[in-house]
Order: C-alpha cells, then sequence, then structure tokens
C-alpha cells in the first residue's frame, strides 16, 4: 500500500471517536459544492435535521448514524457521505465519496491515533478487473445494442458510481447506462438489463 500522505494535526478521544469526530477531522477541501470550516461542520452537527442548517452550509448533514458509522450531506445534486471500517490493528479505514456527473470521486483515509491520514494510493475496493457484464445483462439486448455498448465499454466511455454501507460492509458500484445505450428508445432494455456489482469486505480484504 503507497504511503504518499496528508496529516491532518488534530486530536480526539480514541476510545469515544465516532464518525462526527472523524467529520471534524475531514480536510476542508472534501465537500462537495464547498469548502466547509471544521467550525461550520461543528454547527452542522449540532442541528441535522434543522432548517437552520441551510443559514450554515448549502448542503447540511442529511444523515448521521452513529452507530453504524455513516453519514451523509443533503442540499447537492449528486450524493456525498463518508463511512468508516475498524480495522484489528485499532485504525479505522475512512472513505468519503463524492459523486459527480462523471461517476464518484472516492478519498480514502485512515484514522489512527487521534490522527486523520490521507492516502492517496489506496484502492477502495481493491484492483478489480471489470467486464461489461458485471453491469449488464447483455442477453436481454439486441445484437446492435449489445455491440454497441461493448465498444463503449472497451473505450472507457462510462462512469462507475459506488454507494458505501450504512448497514454492514460491503460497497455497491453501479455503472451510468447512459453512455452505453444507442438509442433512446433502447434506454428501458438497458435499465431492465442493468446490475451492481457488490465488493465484500472479509478479513480486511476486498471480495466478489
Amino acid at each position: 500500500m503507497g504511503q504518499e500522505i496528508q496529516l491532518l494535526e488534530e486530536t480526539v478521544n480514541d476510545k469515544s471517536v465516532n464518525i462526527k469526530d472523524i467529520f471534524l477531522l475531514l480536510p476542508d477541501d472534501v465537500f462537495p459544492v464547498e469548502e466547509i470550516s471544521k467550525e461550520d461542520r461543528s454547527l452542522l452537527i449540532n442541528h441535522i435535521g434543522e432548517d437552520k442548517a441551510f443559514d450554515i452550509s448549502s448542503t447540511p448533514i442529511g444523515v448521521c448514524d452513529v452507530k453504524n458509522g455513516y453519514l451523509n450531506l443533503t442540499g447537492s445534486q449528486y450524493d456525498w457521505e463518508m463511512c468508516y471500517w475498524n480495522l484489528r490493528d485499532g485504525r479505522k479505514l475512512v472513505a468519503v465519496n463524492n459523486s459527480t456527473e462523471t461517476g464518484s470521486e472516492i478519498r480514502v483515509f485512515f484514522y489512527d491515533d487521534g490522527k486523520l491520514t490521507e492516502d492517496y494510493n489506496y484502492i477502495l475496493g481493491g484492483e478489480q478487473d471489470y467486464k461489461l457484464t458485471d453491469f449488464i445483462d447483455i442477453s436481454q439486448l439486441s445484437p446492435k445494442s449489445r455491440e454497441y455498448a461493448e465498444q463503449q465499454f472497451m473505450n472507457g466511455t462510462y462512469h462507475l458510481y459506488y454507494q458505501l454501507p450504512r448497514n454492514g460492509a460491503s460497497i455497491t458500484i453501479s455503472i451510468d447506462i447512459y453512455e452505453l445505450v444507442d438509442h433512446d428508445e433502447n434506454y428501458d432494455d438497458f435499465y431492465e438489463a442493468n446490475k451492481n456489482v457488490i465488493l465484500k469486505w472479509e478479513n480486511e480484504e476486498w471480495k466478489r
């Protein structure tokens, strides 16, 4: 695992650290629409579900599930979420998922001893060699639609979206089928043929 890192010099009590604490440790530039300072994030935590939160930020907290280590923001066209996995050595693997019109932008951090360290080389979900058939049941497509979709996929003309777990530990990955559809009238066929990839977190490894 690469160790090119950014260190955030903050401390919290490791024994009681939760998703709120980690939310406060994130760098200001990790948020979807605009930077949110630590001070404003503290205010957002105190006004979850209140209209007043929109006076603090255009993307206030939507869900803050302390028990399951999950938090997301609302108010944006695309989803923004974060969660963490507890590691055997006492650290936490932290993921931030910022969905955009060109797919998910993932940033990964490790929480250890009150500090949050960004790892630019860690690949959330591990090294995966995806195929079109992982996301599309091509048997439901016409030969022409299948050929077009295969060419688009081979050329990398597609976007992948991650869904972080609120329950359990698995990541769900979906594909934006829009770039794969040859004609608008065939969109429903692609929609019906669409499927997701589930990446399971087992023994601190990603498995399909």
